[in-house]
Order: structure tokens, then sequence, then C-alpha cells
């Protein structure tokens, strides 16, 4: 695998696609009664609640938007022998293995078996099979949402892929069945999975605090004006809003932003921003009010001087008493004002207890360190 630079501590970026769930049935309950996980986990994460599908709220729009980052019906064309339908534009699995030169196993799409009716990435000139990523696709079942996690597992933790998406249907499955209660059990069910992905990713050697996880939907469902839960298709808001969840070592954490208005064509921009490739021919854009502010500091550098010595245990200790100025540099992790560099310690607070740690340091103790969400210069 080729190297490459990037700004931001991800390595690994996963997308999780939750198919037609209604956004007040996920993260637009802040009860968390039908997603308590990703409700409990987003106090280390960024949710956004303006975030829609634009175009055709189906999943042969919404899905392929989310990979082109355009949206774009889908083409038809004879693929080995088989009858097909591809993406028009290249996808972020052919950004990602054309600029960082992954293998195929470095780009996975976790789908169920759909045979020739799986949706292919595009064709496009530059792109295309050569770049496509790698399918792993388990046998169609009663229960879709458990065997793409199953799969996702075991690829997650052998080949560490650097862009994975992982595809869970269920969800609109149930809706379209009209049963209220099947709707609501295989969204908890992939609240529970989701969850459980994130756990796996952060107990891994390789992948953990280097991953970035986007959970979304292709489209959400009709509101109740305007024909209930059981279909969708149109332009009213409950088929629009999809849900933007949003964790990772680069993001804000227990933030959720009303604004600027996110569109799933957003996704493929912004996993390129973080792993550092281009996505050219995307409609999308970065989404920037995802991340964390920068941070340039000098861990231990508590006055903001540029250097570190024991005139910084002075003006910390001036401050903690309340008769000093605070240290100049701060950043925002969600949780208030915190100032990054008077963090001797690592531990992502600023108190006492980094006085001591930097004294300590100048007697000839251990380095001084930094929170690892913030690391110093990015």
């Amino acid at each position: 695998m080729a190297a490459y630079a990037s700004a931001y501590r991800t390595e690994h970026v996963v997308v999780v696609l939750i198919d037609g769930v209604r956004y007040t049935e996920s993260l637009g309950d802040t009860t968390g009664i039908y997603c308590p996980r990703l409700t409990a986990l987003a106090e280390y994460a960024v949710v956004h609640d303006s975030a829609f599908n634009d175009s055709i709220t189906t999943t042969r729009y919404g899905i392929p938007g989310t990979w082109m980052g355009r949206f774009h019906v889908l083409q038809d064309t004879v693929y080995q022998g088989n009858n097909v339908e591809f993406s028009r534009w290249p996808t972020f699995w052919e950004y990602a293995r054309h600029d960082l030169a992954l293998p195929q196993n470095k780009a996975i799409y976790i789908t169920p078996d759909y045979g020739s009716g799986t949706w292919l990435p595009s064709f496009y000139p530059g792109y295309g099979p050569a770049y496509w990523p790698r399918f792993v696709q388990p046998a169609i079942s009663d229960d879709n949402n458990q065997v793409d996690f199953d799969s996702a597992r075991v690829v997650l933790e052998r080949d560490h892929p650097v862009v994975s998406y992982i595809y869970l249907p269920d969800t609109d499955h149930a809706g379209h069945s009209g049963i209220w209660a099947d709707y609501i059990a295989e969204i908890r069910q992939a609240d529970s999975l989701t969850n459980e992905l994130w756990n796996i990713i952060q107990n891994d050697t390789v992948m953990a605090d280097k991953t970035t996880m986007l959970v979304t939907n292709d489209h959400g469902r009709h509101d109740d004006a305007h024909g209930g839960f059981q279909g969708h298709g149109d332009s009213c808001l409950g088929c629009r809003h999809v849900m933007m969840f949003a964790i990772g070592p680069d993001f804000k954490r227990g933030v959720r932003l009303g604004a600027p208005r996110a569109s799933i064509r957003d996704i493929a921009r912004t996993a390129g921003e973080l792993l550092g490739f281009s996505a050219p021919l995307s409609a999308g854009r970065v989404m920037s009010e995802l991340f964390a502010p920068p941070c340039d500091y000098i861990p231990g550098d508590v006055n903001g001087n540029g250097w570190v010595n024991g005139i910084d245990v002075t003006f910390f200790v001036a401050y903690l008493k309340g008769i000093g100025s605070p240290p100049p540099d701060s950043c925002d992790i969600g949780q208030g004002r915190f100032y990054v560099a008077a963090d001797a310690n690592g531990d992502c607070s600023v108190n006492g207890i980094d006085v001591l740690y930097m004294v300590n340091y100048f007697k000839g103790g251990p380095e001084i360190l930094h929170c690892p969400d913030y690391s110093p210069g990015r």
C-alpha cells in the first residue's frame, strides 16, 4: 500500500448504511427509545440533525448517491454475461484505491448476495473495475442485518480495511411490511449491531482510535401526513430527513448540529478529506462542521510563549488559584473550553494533577503528554 500524508488521525473510514429508517424513530428521538445504544454513544460523537437525501428518496438513488457523492440514475449494461446496473460516476472506493494505491482487500463492500442484481461501482475512464472494492456478500437470509454484521466482524478484524461500507437492509423491509412492531425491532437490532461494530473497532489493536465511523440512511419514510411509515419515495420531510452520526478521532464529541444542511452525498468527500484522497467528480462537500477545531500548541507550554519551563508552572498555579489569566490556547471538545497545552498528563482534563506532573517532569520524571483527542499542530 502506498504511503500517504494526512492532517488527521483517521486511517480507516467505515460507513454503515441502515436502510430506510425514519428520523423520528432514530436519532431524532433524543430519548433513545428505539436507538438506545447510538444515543448513548453520541456522548463521544457528533450528530448532525440537518442531514438529508436531497434527491429521489428511494434505495436505488440513495445508496449509490452515498458512493458517488452525487445523485444519478443507475445505468444498464451487460457485464461478464449478466445484465447489471452500475454507477455512472466513480465511487469513493474507486477514488480511494486510485489515489492511495490500495489493494482490493483494503476497500470493502459488505452487502447481501443479490447476484447479478447487485448494484456495481462505475466504469468511468481512469477508474472502473481495476479500482472496485472487494465484495463480501453473505447469502440472503431472514436476518440479513446479522449475517452482514458477522461478515463485517471477520473482515474488520482480519483485513483492517481503509474504506468499508456495511449495508444493513432489514429495517426497510420491515417498514414495508406495515407491521410497526417488526419495523421497530429491526431498528433496535441495527442500533445494537452498529454499536457493536464500534466496540469491535475500538478493541482492535490496528483500528482503535484511528477509525472514523459514519452512520446514515439512504432515505427515511413517509411522515404521518403523507402515508405513514409503510412507504417512502416522495419529497416529504419524513422521506428526506436521515441520520448522520459521526464518531472518530478527528470529530467533535457530544455535539448535535443543526446547520449547515448536510446531504448523504457529502460522505465521499468527507471520507477523502480524512484519508487523503480526492473525489473530483463528487458534487458533495466536506462536512467540515463535524470536525473538531484545530489545535496548534506545544504540550506543557501553558503560557503560550513557545517554551516549556518553570514559568509555565507558575502561570498554571496562578490560573488555578483564580489570580491569573487563563492559558491562551483552547480547544472545544464538545464540553466547553479545554486548555489543551496545560493537560500535561494527557488525561484530557486540566487540574492540579497536571501541575504536579509538570513539576515531576522538571525534576527528571516522565515526558509531558497530551490529550490523544488533540494531537499538537493538527
